[in-house]
């Protein structure tokens, strides 16, 4: 569920000026990060929903119900990127907010980068990040 405002969104700031980003382009910048997040939660219900229903497991309640439990995060998930696809256009274009203070709290430097405008494609390895795949 990949809406216009999923596309690399990062270029749309690169430069910011002292007077901020425009809202709808960090807007957009959220709404593709929960996209990304609702692909990723979406995968991991299909791989857990395989083992839930293999005729050999022993799946108990409990289990059935954190299965659930994905699903409904699948779905906010893609609730969220909807509203944010949905709100980013109708956000007055004069509006302006300087993302860069709220980003340096993000732990994950190439998250951080993309909600900022940074731009991913110089990102360097940040001590405490760990990317296995």
């Amino acid at each position: 569920m990949a809406g216009p405002a999923t596309a690399s969104i990062s270029s749309q700031f690169d430069d910011i000026a002292p007077s901020g980003a425009p809202i709808a382009s960090v807007v957009q910048a959220i709404a593709a990060e929960v996209g990304e997040l609702a692909k990723s939660a979406d995968s991991l219900q299909h791989l857990v929903g395989g083992f839930l229903c293999d005729p050999f497991a022993m799946v108990t309640p409990e289990q059935l119900e954190q299965g659930q439990v994905l699903d409904a995060l699948v779905q906010r998930l893609q609730a969220l990127e909807t509203f944010l696809d949905a709100l980013g256009p109708v956000i007055e274009t004069s509006w302006r907010v300087d993302p860069r203070a709220a980003a340096d709290l993000v732990l994950l430097s190439r998250v951080a980068q993309r909600l900022s405008g940074s731009g991913v494609e110089a990102v360097q390895p940040v001590v405490g990040d760990c990317d296995f795949f």
